[in-house]
């Protein structure tokens, strides 16, 4: 059946007159009873006295939402959704009784009269999702609040950071970019990266189109309701529904854009620390990464390469001729990131330029927004405003002289932003709106600025913070500050694994920890381990001890040495499964469930994970354990490294000593390598 071919059927002008909404005893609004419909163009309008729901099909199974309150309107824009409707669908409306259905033939939207209710139906006319049953949409002065009952069985993943486990059912949490230092198990609920979009294992998902900040209850205070709240903002949202939770993904990265391929060098080794603090100890590093036999093909320059923050040109005294520099790590086969913030401190030679041109975030008075006592010099600092577009091209025309020198890569941090307030104003409007786009737009100028002036090469930007959609900005995010402890390395995977499921391909960690701990040798070579099947294995950490593999011991840079080889002879798998993400919006690390949907052990299964369609990855997360239960999922199961057999459908226990990092291949898999 071709989805795309619908006609209309029954139009009324005007249907049912019934009664106007009319307040619950919490003093919420809800949208009320209908009161007549009609169809605009391909867009079915609701109307219950002064208030709107709007019903548009993008694809036959994605459906927009739209809730107009209280006869208000909102700007048909958004930040994150790059399709604009033109091409949206002709939909077939049947008015009953007590409802009319809106469908695509592949995904129907019922909503009863009395009051306004939608359910969602598959082309079965199996339920995927419905309302209260007072209706699902609530406001109070300007705050929206959306509900939907939730199945016995159904289970959630996606939005964002969530990293004390897989499933979001029963939990609450903040939906506001928020960061962390030293965290550890269990990690605080919100994290750096929010994105409004939950999957549900009964394959649909649910994209909110709106910045501000949100709380999301999954069947936390109800059981068996689900709850959204957003500050503000448009009352949209975006049902998304498929064959399975890959198709899901596909669709909504469709909507809002999927990972690009990053630099070929990315899929490498990364080194990184806080910090290299001049030439001499940055080549010392890379000669030594070289005499040891370690592959390796980056550097990452931290704050010590610039002289005061927001200066975004070279320390000369630290880092003299830094074209001659770059030039000389490449003759050694490293490409070289460097740091960038988007604060700008008072004696940065910025700090003026950016005042007398009212770059600088303001406060209520309208001046620039001065940040006393800034960590890095002890002096004020502002926020560059980055919703402004003359702010915008002055700032990307400071990064264009970096990479027409040499330098590779961007690490965008403090992109949350680290310190804002609520009295804050941009360009764009209140503290409010930005903060959770701060980062997304500071992607997008980045990501636009560079392919227009570097159009042959692809950009790497390292970033702490995000928000939907930012995936197609050539961004890998990170976790944040993370502490050196088993506890912060084991709620990386369920965080790694959150993210795919929220459209963000590229994610990874500091391997060793940030800060806030020890890291040990045996800390080392299992983080090693882990990151080694991450989208991107980079080292980093803090505290004045050295962050490359042989500062732990021989033994614990043999161990390095190993998974890091191993990394560049899957490089052609690694690559191939970046472009089957970039085609499909599949991530590379993947939960068992999400290629495994019909197996209830799953749900929750967080200890290990799918590296591509082969590999299913198990890594150890705990001290001392040498020895780890592994679940294998439906089909035969080769061990990397004994190439023995298991049949799934089991727990099994399998040795894991300190080099050995439990890695099973799927029976039949093809696995291209290269040999080093």
């Amino acid at each position: 059946m071709n989805k795309r071919n619908f006609s209309i059927t029954v139009i009324p002008v005007i249907g049912l007159l019934i009664l106007f909404s009319v307040p619950p005893c919490d003093s919420q609004s809800r949208i009320g009873n209908l009161s007549y419909w009609y169809v605009n163009g391909k867009t079915v309008q609701v109307h219950s006295g002064p208030s709107v729901l709007k019903m548009t099909f993008y694809r036959a199974d994605i459906v927009r939402i739209d809730l107009l309150p209280d006869s208000l309107s909102f700007p048909d824009s958004s930040f994150v959704v790059i399709r604009d409707g033109s091409n949206s669908l002709y939909p077939l409306v049947t008015e009953r009784d007590s409802s009319i259905a809106v469908t695509s033939g592949y995904l129907t939207v019922d909503c009863t009269k009395y009051p306004i209710k939608l359910t969602f139906t598959d082309g079965f006319g199996n339920i995927l999702m419905s309302e209260g049953n007072e209706g699902g949409f609530t406001w109070l002065n300007g705050t929206w609040t959306y509900t939907f009952h939730v199945q016995n069985d159904e289970h959630f993943y996606g939005t964002g950071e969530r990293s004390n486990r897989l499933d979001l059912r029963g939990l609450r949490f903040d939906s506001f970019n928020t960061q962390h230092g030293g965290y550890s198990q269990p990690a605080p609920n919100t994290m750096n990266v929010n994105i409004p979009f939950v999957v549900s294992s009964k394959n649909y998902g649910i994209y909110f189109d709106d910045t501000y900040p949100g709380h999301f209850d999954i069947a936390y205070s109800n059981p068996e309701m689900f709850t959204y709240t957003v500050d503000s903002g448009q009352a949209t949202y975006y049902f998304i529904s498929s064959q399975d939770m890959k198709g899901v993904l596909r669709e909504y990265t469709w909507l809002t854009g999927r990972s690009p391929l990053l630099p070929k060098w990315a899929y490498g080794y990364i080194q990184s620390k806080y910090g290299y603090h001049d030439y001499l100890e940055a080549s010392a590093m890379i000669q030594r990464m070289r005499a040891d036999s370690i592959p390796c093909d980056g550097i990452v320059l931290d704050l010590y390469w610039f002289k005061n923050m927001g200066d975004l040109f070279w320390n000369t005294s630290s880092w003299p001729d830094p074209g001659g520099i770059m030039s000389d790590f490449l003759s050694k086969g490293f490409k070289t990131i460097v740091i960038t913030e988007p604060y700008i401190v008072q004696p940065s030679a910025n700090y003026q330029i950016a005042i007398d041109n009212g770059y600088l975030a303001k406060n209520s008075s309208g001046q620039p927004y001065v940040l006393p006592n800034w960590w890095s010099c002890n002096c004020n600092a502002g926020l560059l405003d980055i919703t402004n577009p003359a702010a915008q091209t002055w700032w990307w025309n400071k990064y264009v002289s970096l990479f027409s020198s040499g330098v590779s890569g961007l690490w965008t941090d403090l992109g949350e932003p680290e310190r804002d307030y609520q009295d804050m104003s941009f360009y764009l409007g209140s503290d409010s709106k930005v903060h959770n786009i701060y980062d997304f737009l500071w992607a997008k100028t980045l990501y636009e600025g560079f392919s227009y002036s570097f159009p042959n090469r692809r950009l790497f930007n390292l970033t702490r913070s995000g928000y939907a959609g930012i995936q197609r900005f050539g961004t890998v995010t990170w976790s944040g500050d993370v502490s050196k402890t088993f506890g912060g390395l084991a709620v990386q995977v369920p965080m790694l694994l959150n993210m795919g499921m929220s459209g963000i391909s590229y994610h990874n960690s500091d391997i060793g920890g940030f800060t806030a701990g020890t890291t040990t040798p045996e800390l080392y070579a299992r983080w090693m381990e882990f990151g080694t099947f991450c989208p991107i294995t980079r080292a980093h950490g803090t505290g004045g001890v050295g962050t490359e593999p042989w500062v732990y011991g021989p033994e614990t840079e043999e161990i390095c040495r190993k998974y890091i080889d191993l990394r560049y002879e899957l490089f052609p798998y690694i690559y191939s499964t970046a472009f089957q993400s970039y085609l499909s919006g599949t991530p590379l690390a993947r939960p068992l469930i999400l290629e495994f949907p019909d197996d209830p052990n799953l749900y929750n299964e967080s200890s290990s994970y799918m590296w591509g369609d082969a590999f299913l990855v198990s890594p150890v997360v705990k001290a001392g354990e040498t020895s780890k239960t592994v679940y294998l999922p439906q089909g035969n199961w080769v061990d990397f490294w004994t190439d023995s057999v298991f049949a799934g459908g089991n727990w099994i226990t399998v040795p894991a000593p300190l080099d050995r990092l439990p890695l099973f291949v799927r029976s039949g898999s093809i696995i291209p390598t290269h040999l080093l």
